[in-house]
């Protein structure tokens, strides 16, 4: 197995990662507005009904154009994510995307999807219209099919657009292309290493922002704690040509998951204590939990994900499913509340009930950890 993913450009990078929980997907986002409406912050419900009308049926024009269809959604945003009984559902078009921060923004917003959820589009957001499409697929594959999408589009109803500053949009960092560029990473390896916060403040000079993936939660740790040092890199200037900033956003991902799988090499080379007694007390934390926050369910349910890829623990098929359903239930707010306890002596209290969730998966690992000496 090669210690360094190539660097030749040849094929594409994030299939050639040895570990599979380095990076998680590449998000490619493009915005639009409708040419003489004004920002949907700022329209009545009868303007952004009007808006979404029109923009729809922008959509459906250019979709048909590459032979997709557009399937609108019904439900608010709260409705469409929240988690059915027994986990989320499979296909969640809303999975690692990342969406307006605003509450009041994604309150007003209505959800389609485009070519069987090869893409999700929003209306009335932040913008009359934006294009979210999240895979394994290469940056520049997935911006050049949305960007054709829209293309068409703009035959059946113009966007917004001025010859000195590009596309106009209600937020300045979408401003111009209107492109935006996200990569889903977790970065366990360099947290072990005590090389994360200087690989964090580059990113942060270079002109992304790191936000975490899950959380942070209320109730739970400090704002500043990424649960499972997971975390969504964004791109947050959009100057020069779409080229310019998908190569920019796809060298920056692809050194950054270098970097993150050379940590973790150096650590199992140097059978590292640290990364063994991470392991164990991450095991132990769940399997013997009787009040857990959501933040450190997570981190440790993250943590059984990475120690298994770095073949330090042994998960079946099925035991690898569960892990990755439980890191999707509990990143959703309110799932377990929402639900039963799982266990009658976990009562009414949330934490309790989230730790009942956790034990009957990790006490099985117990027998897997190396015995002290």
């Amino acid at each position: 197995m090669a210690r360094l993913f190539s660097r030749s450009g040849r094929g594409d990078w994030l299939r050639d990662l040895p570990f599979s929980t380095v990076a998680f997907r590449r998000c490619v986002a493009i915005h639009r507005n409708l040419d003489g409406a004004v920002f949907p912050e700022r329209q009545s419900p009868e303007g952004r009904e009007t808006a979404r009308g029109v923009a729809l049926r922008a959509l459906r024009a250019g979709a048909a154009e590459r032979r997709m269809k557009v399937e609108e959604l019904p439900g608010t945003w709260e409705e469409l994510r929240r988690p059915e009984a027994g986990g989320v559902l499979r296909d969640n078009p809303f999975e690692g995307l990342p969406m307006p921060r605003d509450p009041e923004a994604l309150a007003r917003a209505s959800f389609a999807t485009v070519g069987k959820g090869a893409a999700l589009a929003v209306f009335n957001a932040e913008d009359h219209l934006s294009l979210y499409a999240a895979s394994n697929a290469p940056y520049a594959a997935q911006w050049r099919e949305l960007d054709a999408v829209l293309a068409g589009a703009s035959h059946e109803a113009p966007f917004a657009h001025d010859t000195a500053w590009g596309y106009l949009s209600a937020n300045p960092d979408h401003a111009g292309t209107g492109l935006a560029l996200s990569f889903d990473v977790c970065l366990f390896g360099l947290c072990l290493s005590r090389t994360l916060d200087p690989a964090l403040r580059a990113l942060d000079r270079l002109g992304f922002e790191t936000v975490p993936t899950f959380g942070p939660f209320a109730g739970d740790e400090s704002s500043i704690d990424a649960p499972g040092c997971r975390y969504l890199v964004q791109s947050i200037r959009n100057a020069g040509t779409e080229r310019d900033i998908v190569g920019r956003m796809d060298a920056t991902a692809r050194e950054l998951s270098r970097q993150e799988q050379n940590a973790r090499f150096k650590l199992l080379d140097a059978a590292s204590p640290e990364l063994s007694d991470f392991v164990a007390r991450s095991v132990s934390a769940g399997a013997f939990a009787r009040q857990t926050g959501q933040a450190e369910a997570l981190d440790v349910a993250l943590a059984v994900l990475f120690a298994a890829d770095l073949r330090l623990l042994r998960l079946g098929a099925r035991q690898r499913a569960a892990f990755a359903d439980l890191v999707r239930v509990l990143s959703y707010a309110e799932t377990v509340s929402a639900d039963k306890p799982a266990d009658p002596a976990a009562g009414a209290d949330d934490r309790a009930r989230r730790a009942a969730l956790l034990r009957p998966l990790f006490a099985p690992l117990l027998p897997q950890l190396d015995p002290l000496p």
